[in-house]
């Protein structure tokens, strides 16, 4: 009787390396620009742990091409941990146009609801395009 050897079966597709085998990271990007109108004004608040996170909110305009059809713009999540940064944004108000750059972050918690999750871009350099009733201020960088 010919005995068959036991395998475990593969969690991923053999020609798709899992994250922990990628080896080419130099290749991985998380790189975004955000330009839009305030919506919610900048919100610093401290933490248990001491740090200090600002939290907005942008309105940025699709395009009119856009195949979402109904939605005319995104209302977009950017938050900070940078104090130097903290100081420029703290004059934002709403309607003034902003651009950022940074990374798309996802934070998880687990609720009355169960697990939720929300991304957020975390601010590198923000800058004051326009007030909302003049015109244009200045960069506010790390």
């Amino acid at each position: 009787m010919q005995q068959e050897s036991a395998v475990a079966p593969s969690r991923t597709a053999p020609d798709i390396p899992s994250p922990r085998q990628d080896t080419h990271e130099s290749e991985h990007r998380n790189e975004i620009l955000v330009a839009g109108r305030i919506t919610a004004r900048p919100l610093i608040r401290e933490l248990p742990s001491g740090d200090r996170l600002a939290t907005w909110r942008v309105c940025v305009a699709r395009p009119h091409d856009s195949r979402y059809r109904g939605r005319q713009s995104d209302s977009i999540t950017c938050t900070s941990f940078d104090r130097a940064l903290h100081e420029g944004i703290r004059a934002w108000r709403l309607g003034d146009v902003v651009r950022m750059t940074g990374e798309l972050r996802r934070r998880t918690w687990r609720g009355r609801e169960g697990v939720r999750s929300v991304c957020e871009v975390e601010a590198r350099t923000a800058t004051l395009v326009r007030t909302a009733d003049g015109p244009a201020a200045g960069a506010v960088r790390r």
